[in-house]
C-alpha cells in the first residue's frame, strides 16, 4: 500500500505541530522555572521536531473514504 502525502498540509501541520509543543508542553507546563537555554536545547529540540513531522506525516497522509 502506497501512502500519498499532501506537502502543503505537511509543512503547515508540522509547523503548527512544532509551535504547539513549544509553547504548551514547555512554556506553559514549566511557567515557574521558564528557562530559554533548555527549551530550545538541541536534545529537547531534537524530540519536539521529531514529534511534529511525525504527527504532521500522519495528519497529512490520512485519507478521509468517500462513502458511496
Amino acid at each position: 500500500m502506497k501512502t500519498k502525502i499532501n506537502w502543503k498540509k505537511f509543512i503547515i501541520s508540522s509547523i503548527s505541530i512544532f509551535i504547539a509543543f513549544v509553547f504548551i508542553a514547555d512554556v506553559i507546563i514549566d511557567f515557574k522555572n521558564l528557562d530559554w537555554h533548555k527549551i530550545f536545547g538541541f536534545e529537547n529540540l531534537f524530540w519536539k521536531i521529531l514529534a511534529a513531522l511525525v504527527g504532521a506525516f500522519f495528519y497529512s497522509s490520512y485519507k478521509v473514504e468517500k462513502k458511496n
